[in-house]
């Protein structure tokens, strides 16, 4: 016999608009086989899953034969920065050499290159591939800066970090 004559509702994901899982490669169990395997251990990331485009102008097919109006078109503008501009945040991400503390023989403020981007030597620099802390990345962290040292190529595209990873002289 029911001790409560209450209905109790049923939850339903699909109903909901909800998928039956995040994407095909979210399994709990590590022994069962994804169709990501393919891309190697480190497989490239994965897009967002939220549309980035829907709501702009020009996705529809009247939208697409004639041009946006002037005000949605100004509103998607970015300002052009100076180095020179009042706005300190600004400023600082238009400079990328603003964090150089120690003056470098080698480097001129009014140069158009970025000490950064320079090749190490006068060569062109190595790729880097895959940075792992000495330790693996267990243990504790006592150091200030980061120190890897590079593992080699890993399976899949770089991400945008790691492609932005380069070797600096001490």
């Amino acid at each position: 016999m029911r001790t409560d004559d209450f209905p109790h509702l049923v939850s339903e994901p699909a109903a909901d608009g909800l998928p039956d899982t995040a994407d095909h490669d979210s399994i709990a169990a590590d022994e069962r086989h994804s169709g990501r395997e393919a891309d190697g251990r480190d497989p490239a990331t994965l897009p967002v899953d939220r549309p980035l485009g829907l709501d702009a102008y020009g996705t529809t097919a009247a939208e697409s034969a004639r041009r946006a109006p002037l005000d949605e078109r100004l509103a998607r503008e970015q300002p052009d920065v100076r180095l020179t501009d009042p706005d300190r945040h600004w400023s600082d991400e238009q400079n990328p050499d603003a964090d150089v503390l120690d003056p470098d023989p080698r480097y001129d403020p009014r140069d158009k290159v970025s000490m950064y981007d320079r090749p190490l030597d006068g060569r062109d620099a190595p790729p880097v591939g895959r940075l792992v802390a000495p330790d693996g990345g267990s243990g504790l962290d006592d150091e200030a800066a980061a120190v890897a040292s590079d593992a080699g190529p890993a399976g899949g595209a770089a991400s945008a970090e790691e492609a932005a990873m380069h070797i600096v002289n001490e």
